[in-house]
């Protein structure tokens, strides 16, 4: 995500908010990579560095999988690769495969 204006809340630093909407998207794809549809249960996140602007990238990993549910730890890092916010995450793992778009 490149760090725009819209970004910045009012003290000139990247929105909670967005640095979430970001570690939430790798979640998602992660979770859903097994070709069945994942469910958000649970998800924390902290806050650990002011990002203000360049690029900051997401990435997810999975920690546990089992029939039902997934673990997935998420980290976000800004351009000069500094841990910005690490997330944790959940998922209900339903038996409905994901759609072929």
């Amino acid at each position: 995500m490149t760090v725009g204006d819209q970004h910045l809340n009012a003290a000139d630093v990247v929105h909670g908010g967005a640095l979430f909407t970001l570690a939430d998207l790798v979640f998602a794809v992660a979770s859903n990579s097994r070709g069945r549809l994942a469910l958000g249960i649970n998800v924390s996140i902290s806050y650990l560095q002011a990002a203000r602007a360049g690029t900051l990238t997401a990435e997810a990993r999975e920690v546990a999988c089992n029939p039902k549910l997934a673990t997935y730890t998420m980290e976000v890092r800004d351009s000069d690769a500094t841990l910005v916010a690490l997330a944790q995450g959940t998922v209900y793992r339903k038996d409905t495969p994901l759609p072929v778009a």
